[in-house]
Formats: structure tokens, sequence, C-alpha cells
């Protein structure tokens, strides 16, 4: 499974509408530990091993909103999206 959360705790568009919360990086590392408790129970039915990665934004501000220590024990790989690096397009 990847999990594509580009933009954690912000809005990601210019548009007017709040799509994100303050509390999104710490839902994040949520979310993943709980997926990777999941999938680790589906493959004990199965027996087989699932990943679980995520496609992750560079920019700092985003970042720096998920405890990566918290998260990574979940996760497989992690991309990290570099045509953000600069900043928008």
């Amino acid at each position: 499974v990847d999990i594509d959360w580009e933009f954690p705790g912000d809005n990601g568009a210019a548009n007017g509408v709040q799509l994100g919360s303050a509390q999104d990086g710490v839902h994040f590392v949520l979310l993943m530990q709980e997926l990777r408790a999941a999938l680790d129970q589906l493959g004990q039915t199965t027996g087989r091993r699932y990943l679980l990665t995520v496609a992750v934004n560079t920019t700092a501000k985003v970042v720096d909103r998920i405890d990566w220590r918290a998260a990574v024990p979940a996760l497989d790989l992690v991309f990290m999206m570099t045509y953000d690096l600069y900043g928008a397009w």
C-alpha cells in the first residue's frame, strides 16, 4: 500500500478551502501505525508480507509536521517527491 499524502497540515492549494488540520502530522503517524498493524494481521492470515510505503513532500514546513521517529518503524519505504524541493512550479 502506498500512501501519497503530499500536504499534511496544509491546504495544498490556493482555493480557499481548508483541506488540512494542524493535527495532520499526528494523524499521519497514527494512520501509518494502524495500517502497519492491519497489514501485519492480514499477513498472518495469508502468509504474505505486505509493504507500506509513503510518498512525501520534501519542503521543510511539511516534513517538520511529522514525527518521523514514530512513523518510520511502520514503513517499508519513504519516497521523497523532490520536484517540490525548490517550491511550487
